[in-house]
């Protein structure tokens, strides 16, 4: 008995030890280079080595099955990409995507500790406006400027924020305590509004349509669903008079806002329809197995990437890659769905809307190789599986 505590001890130790080292690799994350190095090169592998210790035997769910598929898929395309650096470039990625995916399956399959996991992105995304405050200049110094550099950039903040919004509704949902219960359902209501500033700050377009109706879901299955009538009716009226006194407000923002001068653009003349023309053209012409590993910036004249996971997997891995990744969306998309069905259980439908935010963002970023971005989605995934296997437990007894 004295021993078995003894080792739980021991886990407790190693397991905290390795999301201190999550917490760092996520602070240092953005800034500066230095910091960056020792929680990429030092607070990640030191993580995957200390999780390793922990792990009795590498049992992974079907999301990680799938996704570690990909990866390896991906390393196999480095042998046919002609642009070996940007090959290389990706492969780095994948590999630190691959540690922290891992890490966070072993852990999260402690329910105790996913709360502390989600806690890692509130780091980075604290990190992040570190970051952007000191290049806040570059957002406002133009009507034609936005944030955009090799370490951040205008959309991966937005996507950030959106994501830090859902996160605290999680939070709210599975904290047992009153008060953090409060504290963060405080959070996801303040972040509401934030949210949609920071989408007009950025000009993130995409992320303002998309986040607007899965926002409203998530307050309709928490709030709405299961009240009266007469209470439904109430928050339908508080909710148009708020939004009629506000829409002067937001519309004045709106209009002096660099959002508006790219939603005024053609659609034609906007770079990424033509980056997409030309991953359709690279995905035709190398099919079936791709250009290779991140090779098709080396021929989008422009040396970008698609901004479409979709396109730059199909350009890049080929239909592999592209079916690999769309059953990566799809398997956990339809379990939550059935899940939620069959229990009527609110968190499925929580889960569910990750799956959805994830396919429609996948329609304008590129995600599978964007280490924290691939990772968040993951943790929700094993989330969802040690979630499922805890209510399955509870129904057997």
């Amino acid at each position: 008995m004295q021993l078995k505590k003894l080792r739980y001890i021991k886990g407790d130790i190693i397991s905290y030890t390795t999301i201190l080292c999550l917490y760092f690799a996520a602070f240092a994350s953005l800034y500066s280079d230095s910091m960056n190095t020792l929680g990429l090169y030092v607070a990640m592998p030191l993580a995957f080595v200390l999780t390793t210790l922990i792990n009795k035997g590498f049992h992974t769910n079907i999301y990680e099955k799938i996704l570690f598929a990909l990866f390896a898929w991906d390393c196999i395309a480095y042998l046919w990409a002609d642009d070996k650096e940007l090959a290389a470039n990706e492969l780095h990625m994948i590999l630190g995507a691959f540690m922290l995916v891992y890490v966070f399956s072993i852990l999260a399959r402690d329910e105790k500790k996913i709360p502390w996991l989600y806690e890692v992105y509130i780091i980075l995304y604290l990190s992040a406006w570190n970051y952007a405050i000191h290049n806040i200049l570059n957002i406002m110094s133009s009507e034609i400027a936005r944030l955009n550099d090799e370490k951040l950039n205008a959309n991966t903040l937005a996507y950030y924020t959106f994501y830090i919004s859902y996160l605290t509704f999680m939070l709210a949902e599975i904290t047992q305590k009153k008060l953090f219960k409060r504290i963060w359902t405080w959070s996801f209501w303040l972040m509401l509004p934030f949210s949609f500033l920071v989408s007009l700050l950025t000009a993130s377009r995409q992320v303002l349509l998309i986040q607007i109706p899965l926002y409203v879901l998530l307050i309709y299955i928490k709030y709405i669903k299961a009240v009266s009538a007469r209470k439904k009716m109430a928050f339908l009226v508080l909710t148009i008079i708020v939004a009629v006194a506000m829409s002067g407000t937001i519309y004045n923002i709106y209009d002096h806002s660099l959002l508006k001068a790219r939603a005024d653009t053609d659609v034609g003349d906007d770079p990424r329809m033509e980056l997409a023309r030309q991953a359709i053209d690279v995905t035709v012409t190398h099919f079936p197995l791709g250009i290779g590993s991140s090779n098709f910036q080396a021929v989008s004249g422009t040396r970008q990437i698609a901004h479409n996971s979709y396109l730059e997997a199909s350009a890049d891995l080929g239909i592999i890659g592209f079916s690999l990744y769309v059953a990566l969306l799809a398997v956990f998309i339809i379990r939550q769905w059935k899940r939620y069905k069959s229990t009527n259980d609110k968190m499925y439908f929580v889960f569910f809307t990750l799956g959805i935010i994830y396919t429609l963002d996948g329609l304008f970023f590129v995600f599978y190789n964007a280490i924290w971005l691939i990772s968040f989605y993951m943790l929700v995934a094993a989330h969802s599986e040690t979630y499922y296997k805890r209510a399955l437990s509870q129904d057997k007894d």
